[in-house]
């Protein structure tokens, strides 16, 4: 008997018997698993919904922070903390909270009904509300979280509120009016809980998962009244039978599950099983109330009915066409073996542009596709390892034309040493100094000319920042020579780099102007703190702070002026990026302030360059071989001391 009649029975027996056995195993199996599967389904899009809602309190806080952490509005939030600043509190709440704030946080998913700022002393500071009638809640008496809130380590906070006018929830934002100390202040936002809220927030989640997820339902219930029912299918008209008499019955789940706030639970509406988790809500003065997010578990198995349908079709069309379709097969197997055989002889020959013509949609094709991928691989191969030495080549020139860009030599100063260093992450980096001699000084000025210092730090590291830090050096380079003043120069940099710039990139620098003759820095810092000026006479470190935004993020950028530093003899102006301070060791910790302190402390009497030396050497000696993170750039200035 020949090959493809053997092939012919064996096919002919596998296929009917296939066909009546996988019709009854999958009849028994494949319910049992699509109910769990439907049961995990509904689990998720639970899970997504209560995600999606702390997502939009992490966006929240990302904004009101971003407004209310500003200079201004610090500064406003601080008068306001006392009961007597009538006016203060007023600007905060109407211009502020009830125009600003309340604009950038209108969405698609509802807009704020009222803002609430509460102090440390759990003390109302100010309550706007965008009711049409004036106090909806009783804002004095509601015990508001702030200790959650205010939290060294806080989660998320959202308390629901009921009151005449409604349900609210509210969300809890944590404000610091310094920015180096804990946060004082508690904001919380409050959104009406009403039909089209609920529905909003589902149509969010819904949009953000795949399309075929079985819809969900969600039913506010307080007391013995559904105050908010939604569902996240245009077409459902089962959730509006829900109400307060709906037996809920514990779900009986395969599964072991955690204990936690939210318990499992079954019922039926309209004739059909819905499974979901009611959620204890505690709303802060309200009876008890409960949030209940469900599924239709009879809509998430459709899909099973359909497949059990469609399987008793194709088992009986199967054992009809089996005959026809395996005489068939047996004959195409032979020929494309044969093709397999002559391809495998070409590609080891190393004849790669010749692939095998083999088209079909089963194993034999599958082969056949890999072997053509394996030629068409081994002929990238070479290209690639082109391609790779190509780019690491543009990069060497990229690094070096970066380093080349860097100052050779210092200027000379009379009556001070300077050293500087960098070194990027990367090939290319985004950190950059530069130190300009150059006379600036009014024309008949006598002593020595003044001298420009730069230090900047792009956001990021790699070719992109080293861009922006090469270009803001350039045209600080244009300034210099056109004998603009310090301020005019930042001031331009800024605005072009605004114009430049995307809104999630931005460069901090330190520009200075060091005046030997009167021993004095005049500077702007743009974001670049910490500025550390060791007075040597009485070994004090003073850490100073930016004196303006980065460049980059605001055209019009708040700025406390010219800030001035005198040096006296042996004093250090030591300036690093934060490629120095966030340096991390094995173990997670950052090399930080105090050990730059130390060094500065045992070594300010030596000259510069070992200074720099010694910081260099402990920061290598305390990484102890971990990888550097980011560049790393320093400029250090001494005046010399006397005799």
């Amino acid at each position: 008997m020949r090959l493809g009649t053997r092939i012919l029975l064996l096919m002919l027996t596998i296929t009917i018997g296939s066909c009546a056995a996988v019709a009854w195993i999958v009849t028994l199996s494949v319910t049992s698993y699509e109910t769990r599967r439907a049961d995990r389904e509904i689990s998720v899009a639970i899970a997504r919904y209560l995600r999606h809602l702390e997502d939009r309190q992490q966006q929240i806080s990302r904004v009101v922070r971003a407004m209310l952490e500003a200079p201004e509005q610090r500064s406003l939030i601080q008068a306001a903390d006392d009961p007597s600043a009538t006016s203060a509190r007023e600007q905060l709440r109407q211009e502020v909270l009830g125009r600003d704030v309340q604009t950038e946080l209108a969405s698609r998913e509802g807009s704020p009904a009222f803002q609430v700022l509460v102090n440390q002393a759990n003390e109302l500071v100010v309550a706007a509300s965008a009711e049409s009638k004036p106090d909806p809640l009783p804002f004095e008496k509601i015990r508001w979280p702030v200790d959650a809130v205010l939290a060294p380590n806080p989660r998320p906070v959202m308390q629901y509120i009921a009151a005449p006018t409604g349900l609210y929830l509210a969300m809890g934002v944590p404000l610091r009016t310094q920015l180096r100390e804990a946060p004082t202040d508690a904001y919380f936002v409050g959104f009406r809980v009403d039909d089209q809220w609920v529905r909003e927030q589902l149509l969010a989640d819904q949009a953000a998962a795949d399309s075929a997820r079985v819809p969900l339902a969600a039913w506010f219930m307080f007391g013995a009244k559904v105050v908010a029912r939604a569902s996240s299918d245009a077409g459902d008209t089962h959730f509006a039978a829900f109400n307060a008499d709906t037996p809920l019955q514990p779900a009986r789940r395969p599964e072991r599950q955690n204990p936690g706030r939210a318990d499992h639970v079954e019922f039926r509406l309209a004739g059909e099983r819905f499974l979901g988790q009611s959620f204890n809500l505690d709303p802060a003065a309200a009876d008890h109330g409960r949030l209940i997010l469900a599924s239709s578990l009879d809509q998430a198995l459709l899909p099973l009915r359909r497949l059990q349908r469609q399987i008793l079709l194709t088992a009986l069309a199967a054992c009809g066409v089996a005959v026809i379709a395996c005489r068939i097969i047996a004959r195409m197997i032979s020929r494309p073996i044969q093709e397999l055989v002559a391809g495998t002889r070409r590609i080891a020959a190393g004849q790669f542009d010749a692939p095998v013509q083999i088209h079909r949609d089963d194993e034999l094709g599958a082969l056949a596709d890999s072997f053509n991928q394996m030629a068409g691989g081994l002929k990238e191969r070479d290209q690639l390892r082109e391609n790779q030495v190509k780019i690491e080549r543009d990069l060497a020139i990229a690094r070096k034309i970066q380093m080349d860009v860097l100052p050779k030599e210092l200027p000379p100063c009379p009556g001070y040493e300077m050293a500087a260093y960098s070194l990027p992450a990367e090939q290319t980096g985004g950190d950059i100094y530069d130190l300009v001699g150059v006379a600036l000084d009014p024309p008949g000025s006598k002593g020595p000319p003044s001298l420009v210092l730069l230090l900047a730090d792009a956001t990021g590291h790699g070719i992109g920042p080293a861009l922006s830090v090469t270009q803001v050096r350039a045209m600080l380079r244009i300034g210099v020579r056109l004998r603009a003043g310090l301020e005019d120069v930042l001031s331009q940099i800024n605005r072009q780099l605004c114009q430049d710039l995307g809104s999630e990139r931005f460069v901090t620098a330190f520009l200075g102007l060091l005046d030997p003759a009167a021993h004095r820095i005049n500077y702007h810092s743009a974001g670049q703190a910490p500025l550390l000026h060791f007075h040597a006479q009485t070994h004090r470190f003073e850490w100073l702070d930016s004196s303006t935004l980065p460049l980059g993020v605001d055209v019009d950028a708040a700025s406390d002026g010219v800030q001035s530093m005198q040096m006296a003899p042996g004093d250090l102006i030591v300036l690093l990026t934060d490629g120095f301070y966030e340096y991390r060791n094995p173990e997670g910790k950052l090399f930080g302030q105090e050990r730059v302190a130390e060094i500065i402390l045992h070594h300010h009497h030596r000259p510069v360059r070992e200074l720099l030396d010694e910081l260099l050497s402990a920061t290598r000696t305390f990484a102890a071989g971990a990888p550097q993170a980011d560049d790393m750039t320093a400029l250090i200035i001494k005046r010399i001391p006397l005799g």
